[in-house]
C-alpha cells in the first residue's frame, strides 16, 4: 500500500521535516513547510485547543482526527504519534485529504451505520455517494471494515460493482454467496474482495433528482437478508437522502467557488506577476552601466517573479482540475449504460481497469461509443442473454474494450452480411487506429473486444 506523506512537528509545533507528497495535500511547495507553524501549514480558521491531534500527539497519546479545513479546499484527516529522542519531543503527523462532506457528516453516519450493521446482524455496513460532475462512486463511510483505507481508496463508475449496480439500476441489490449467485468476474467486486465479504444487501438513497448513494450492509459469511431487512435499509436510505443532498450541494459550492478563485487569480494576480516582470525587464536594459549588485539584485527579483508565476499558473490549473468535470470516455461509457438500462432492462457490469487517474485518450470518442452501442444493441436484440460484462483496460501499449454476453451466440461465418452490422463496426475500428475482434459460438455466448492505439 503506497505510504501516506507525513510531517514532523517540533515541540513548539513547528514543522522540521517533510515527505514526498505533503506540499501536494497541504497547496504549496514543500521547501516552504519547513519551519512553519502548525496553524498556518493547515490554514486551520482557529485553534481546535485539546481536541487538535497534533496538540494530543505532543502530549503523548497517538490520535486520528480531522483538522477543519486547508488551504486546497477540504478538511484533512491525520493520524499523529509522539517520537521521543535524544532528550527532545516531536510529533510525527500523517496527512490524508479528506472530503468536505465527510468532515461534515463523517462522524454522525458512522454511529448510524454502527447502530444498522447490529439491527441486522451484520459484519459491515457501508455508505457510498455519487458524484454525478465526474461519474463517481465512492465507499465513504463504512463501519466494521478490516481496512477502511482499502474501502475509501475504490473508486467505481454507474455499472461497475456492487454500488455502481444500484446506482445504474436505482434498485435494491442481494447477494447470498458471492461470487456464484452474482457474478463470473468477482475481481470487479473489489468491496468484496478487500473485506472478503460474502453476503450482501444494498439499496439506492434516493435524491431529488435522482440516486445519490448506495447503502449497503454484509457479512463474511453466507446468509439470507429478510424482507425486514430491506424495509429497514430502505428506510434508512431515505432518511439519508436528505444529507446526501446536503453534501452533493456542499461539494458544488466548493467547486463553483474553486473556478471563480481561478478565475480571479488569473484575471488579477497572474496579469500583475506578469506585467511586473515586464517592467523589471525593461529596467535592465536600462541600468546595463548600473554596478554589478544591482544587476545581481534585479536579475534575482526577476528569478524570483519567474518561479511565482510558475506557481501561480500551476495552482490555476488544480483549481481548474478540480471544478471542471471529468467528461472522457469512461463516463461516456457509464452514461450510455444507464441509457441501456433504461431502454432494455438488461444489466449490464461495467469495469475500470486503467491506471488511477487515466482516461482513454482517442481521435473521436463518439467512433467508439457507436461500436460499444452497436455492440450492445446486439445483445439486446438477438442474444438473449441473462447477464452481460463490459469492460476498459490497459494492455502494454493499447486500450482494450470488451463486450462479453452469455447469450446464445451464433456462427460469425453463417451471418448475412450485415446482419449484425460487424462490418460497420469493424470499419469504424480501423478508422480509429484500431481493431474489432468477434468470437462467438452457437450456444457459447459472444465476446466484442476493440483494440485502440494508447
Amino acid at each position: 500500500m503506497e505510504s501516506r506523506p507525513f510531517l514532523i512537528f517540533d515541540g513548539n509545533r513547528r514543522i522540521e521535516a517533510v515527505s514526498p507528497g505533503s506540499g501536494a495535500v497541504l497547496g504549496m511547495p514543500e521547501g516552504r513547510l519547513l519551519g512553519m507553524p502548525c496553524r498556518e501549514a493547515f490554514d486551520c480558521p482557529a485553534c481546535s485547543g485539546d481536541a487538535c491531534p497534533l496538540r494530543q500527539a505532543l502530549g503523548g497519546d497517538a490520535v486520528e482526527g480531522l483538522l477543519p479545513s486547508n488551504r486546497m479546499g477540504g478538511a484533512l484527516a491525520v493520524t499523529a504519534s509522539a517520537i521521543v529522542g535524544a532528550g527532545r519531543l516531536s510529533a510525527a503527523v500523517q496527512l490524508r485529504p479528506r472530503a468536505p462532506e465527510e468532515a461534515v457528516f463523517g462522524a454522525s453516519l458512522e454511529r448510524v451505520l454502527d447502530g444498522l450493521r447490529t439491527m441486522t446482524a451484520s459484519d459491515m455496513a457501508a455508505l457510498a455517494f455519487y458524484d454525478e460532475a465526474t461519474s463517481e462512486i465512492r465507499w465513504q463511510v463504512t463501519s466494521g471494515s478490516r481496512n477502511p483505507d482499502a474501502a475509501s481508496a475504490i473508486r467505481l463508475r454507474p455499472g461497475e460493482g456492487f454500488a455502481g449496480r444500484i446506482i445504474l439500476t436505482a434498485l435494491p441489490l442481494t447477494t447470498f454467496r458471492f461470487p456464484q449467485d452474482l457474478t463470473d468476474h468477482p475481481d470487479a467486486y473489489p468491496i468484496f474482495q478487500a473485506e472478503g465479504l460474502k453476503a450482501a444487501l444494498g439499496v439506492p438513497v434516493p435524491g431529488d433528482n435522482g440516486v445519490v448513494g448506495v447503502l449497503m450492509v454484509a457479512s463474511r459469511a453466507d446468509r439470507d437478508f429478510t424482507d425486514q431487512d430491506v424495509t429497514t435499509l430502505t428506510q434508512m436510505a431515505t432518511s439519508l437522502g436528505l444529507a446526501a443532498q446536503m453534501m452533493c450541494l456542499y461539494g458544488e459550492a466548493v467547486r463553483a467557488e474553486r473556478a471563480k478563485l481561478a478565475h480571479e487569480v488569473h484575471d488579477g494576480l497572474s496579469q500583475n506577476l506578469f506585467g511586473l516582470k515586464l517592467l523589471l525587464f525593461d529596467l535592465q536594459q536600462q541600468y546595463q552601466t548600473a554596478s554589478p549588485l544591482m544587476k545581481q539584485g534585479l536579475t534575482e527579483v526577476v528569478r524570483l517573479l519567474d518561479s511565482t508565476l510558475v506557481d501561480v499558473r500551476r495552482f490555476i490549473a488544480d483549481l481548474r482540475r478540480t471544478s471542471q468535470a471529468q467528461s472522457g470516455l469512461v463516463g461516456a461509457i457509464s452514461d450510455y449504460l444507464a441509457h441501456y438500462y433504461r431502454l432494455t432492462r438488461l444489466q449490464v457490469e461495467f469495469a475500470v481497469r486503467l491506471p488511477s487517474g487515466e482516461d482513454v485518450a482517442c481521435q473521436d470518442r463518439n467512433e467508439v461509443l457507436r461500436i460499444i452501442q452497436e455492440a450492445l444493441m446486439n445483445v439486446h436484440r438477438h442474444a438473449g442473454a441473462g447477464r452481460v460484462w463490459v469492460e476498459l483496460a490497459r494492455v502494454g501499449s493499447r486500450y482494450r474494450i470488451t463486450v462479453d454476453d452469455d447469450g446464445q451466440g451464433f456462427d460469425p461465418n453463417a451471418v448475412a452480411e450485415g446482419h449484425y452490422g460487424l462490418a460497420t463496426m469493424s470499419e469504424r475500428a480501423v478508422r480509429l487506429g484500431g481493431e474489432l475482434v468477434v468470437a462467438s459460438a452457437v450456444g457459447r455466448g459472444t465476446t466484442v473486444t476493440l483494440w485502440l492505439p494508447a
